[in-house]
């Protein structure tokens, strides 16, 4: 197994930071690989809560809900959407939804694909652990 605290050869697939990463979690990639798991494990509760607040047309819970999820994306290297998020957040506070539309489907797109990105790479990341 290799020691995840003094090994760096793991390369993050882009768009992940995986400098960000290694230095948010300390090069250990088994807590990574944690990280990955747990937002994994909340992330479709969050984004059906975006989608709902939006389809509702409810401005405030949209704000809200796009506000939690944020860090998330911070979590596994994803800054972009991250930036993306609070750049969204930040509008909901100027805007009302119909105003929102374009941003809001650029950021659905990135966020559907975001999960995608996340799966793929917490199945690397625990092949690499494993190895």
């Amino acid at each position: 197994m290799n020691n995840p605290l003094s090994d760096t050869t793991f390369s993050f697939s882009p768009p992940i930071d995986g400098n960000y990463l290694f230095d948010l979690y300390a090069g250990d990639y088994i807590m990574i690989e944690e990280t990955f798991a747990d937002v994994l494990k909340d992330y479709d509760e969050f984004v059906q809560a975006i989608f709902s607040s939006y389809q509702v047309k409810n401005t405030p819970a949209l704000k809200s809900a796009i506000h939690k999820i944020k860090p998330l994306f911070g979590f596994v290297g994803l800054l972009s959407i991250q930036a993306q998020c609070q750049d969204f957040e930040t509008a909901c506070q100027r805007v009302e939804i119909p105003e929102l539309a374009d941003s809001f489907n650029s950021l659905k797109i990135s966020i559907l694909e975001a999960r995608s990105i996340i799966e793929k790479e917490k199945i690397r990341l625990t092949a690499y652990n494993l190895s």
